[in-house]
């Protein structure tokens, strides 16, 4: 602190974590100085490009720092943590390069390419001690709509509405814009009636916009409000989205579980030889990427815009982790090239940074296939949401000892239910009964998982 007691920050210290799709991220400090104003408080929304604070002590005038991301909620000051390496940064060999001549550390870059990408301006910016520029635009004059990714009539509807679609994050396949994303950035809009009766301004639609207009709820005494933000929101856009575009089908069958039980009861002592955990999840995910080298449908995604299933060649497994800050799925890259041990190693590593609230956004970023694993808290059934723009979502529910019946005798057995939902438009109800058969065939006879 200084004499008026401000806050004294150095470059590339990090002053503030901002959360974007259910990840944080922090953004340093471009200069060494004293901050003289905060421009957002702990939990307030801030536009992109937007200041968030102010230097004084530093050469010329008073500066102001902007996210460059595309972020939407500032939250608290960000503890101190190491820049990413190198390694784990997007960047093109010609921007590393150009990195290297400039003695930037590009892992302490911000990137606004696609997916965190670090681009040219980027380097430029960071050089100078500041942030990418943000496009220009102007209510219908907006010069950079023409290369968004975006169809020809979203194209229209943002010139027409003035909205820059160089600021819009599309939630579409593969990133891409839609109608629904347009209208939530519209700067002013007519006003809309809902259903009570009372006059809403459509400009006030949340960001998740389920394309209604929003409705007032009545308080009464006694009644206590939480702010609809941060990652709750993004799950409540996240999932209205799937919703609105996934015919949703659920498929449920039944899985004896007891050779693996007695597998897993066998292995323990290598796993704690090796220092790992050893659950039941690495034999899933082996199942799992078996059944989709037979069925290569389910992991796919429908390219709605232009017309195209793509079969993706990768198997990125997500795993469904609930944390204090919301249900988070970070993914496992390439898990059809990993062993079993590898792959608990990894689920332990990606469910502990989710609930440390360290989770990376790569980690994050082009799932394959998702399981959600609600069998620990309890239940029998349910009927999972696909994590949009996957196509399917299995789900685990509880591992319970079951009279069954083997060879007309009556024996107990270690039985758990498997529900599978999955997208109709892409895959039909036979596919999804001969996917789960060959998940269940290969858990019932876990040899062939190691």
């Amino acid at each position: 602190m200084d004499g008026q007691g401000r806050r004294k920050v150095v470059e590339n210290q990090p002053i503030a974590a901002v959360l974007t799709d259910k990840a944080e991220v922090e953004i340093p400090s471009p200069k060494t100085g004293v901050i003289a104003k905060l421009h957002a408080k702990p939990g307030q929304k801030v536009q992109v490009h937007g200041p968030l604070v102010t230097y004084s002590g530093v050469s010329g005038a008073a500066q102001a720092v902007r996210p460059a991301a595309n972020v939407e909620e500032a939250v608290a000051p960000a503890a101190a943590r190491p820049a990413r390496s190198s390694n784990e940064v997007l960047a093109t060999p010609m921007i590393r390069k150009m990195a290297k001549d400039l003695g930037i550390d590009i892992g302490r870059v911000p990137g606004t390419g696609p997916q965190g990408r670090v681009l040219e301006a980027d380097l430029k910016g960071f050089s100078r001690g500041g942030f990418a520029a943000p496009a220009a635009s102007s209510r219908g004059n907006i010069s950079n709509n023409d290369k968004a990714n975006a169809t020809p009539a979203v194209k229209k509807l943002a010139d027409e509405l003035g909205v820059d679609l160089s600021r819009v994050s599309g939630t579409g396949p593969g990133g891409r814009i839609s109608e629904t994303d347009v209208r939530a950035k519209a700067p002013s809009a007519p006003t809309a009636t809902a259903t009570t009766g009372s006059p809403v301004s459509a400009s006030t639609t949340p960001s998740y916009a389920s394309g209604y207009p929003p409705v007032s709820v009545a308080r009464q005494n006694g009644d206590t409000v939480k702010p609809f933000s941060g990652i709750r929101r993004k799950i409540a856009e996240k999932m209205q989205q799937s919703r609105r575009t996934i015919a949703h089908v659920t498929h449920m069958d039944e899985c004896d579980f007891t050779a693996l039980v007695a597998l897993r009861a066998k292995m323990k002592k290598e796993a704690e030889k090796r220092g790992v955990k050893l659950t039941f999840l690495p034999f899933i995910i082996r199942a799992l990427v078996k059944a989709l080298g037979e069925f290569p449908m389910f992991n796919s995604s429908l390219d709605e815009a232009a017309g195209e299933i793509v079969v993706k060649a990768r198997k990125n497994i997500g795993i469904a982790v609930a944390a204090p800050q919301g249900l988070v799925v970070p993914n496992i890259k390439g898990a059809q090239d990993k062993d079993l041990w590898a792959l608990a190693g990894e689920v332990a590593a990606l469910a502990e940074k989710v609930r440390a609230n360290k989770i990376d956004v790569p980690s994050l970023q082009d799932g394959t296939f998702t399981i959600t694993n609600i069998g620990p808290i309890g239940g029998l059934y349910a009927t999972p949401i696909v994590n949009h723009p996957e196509v399917a979502i299995l789900g685990l529910m509880k591992l319970r000892k079951t009279p069954v019946v083997r060879e007309d005798k009556v024996v107990v057995r270690e039985m758990m239910n498997l529900v599978l939902s999955f997208d109709h438009r892409i895959v039909d109800g036979s596919d999804a009964a001969s996917f789960m058969n060959t998940v269940i065939k290969h858990l019932e006879n876990p040899q062939t998982l190691l």
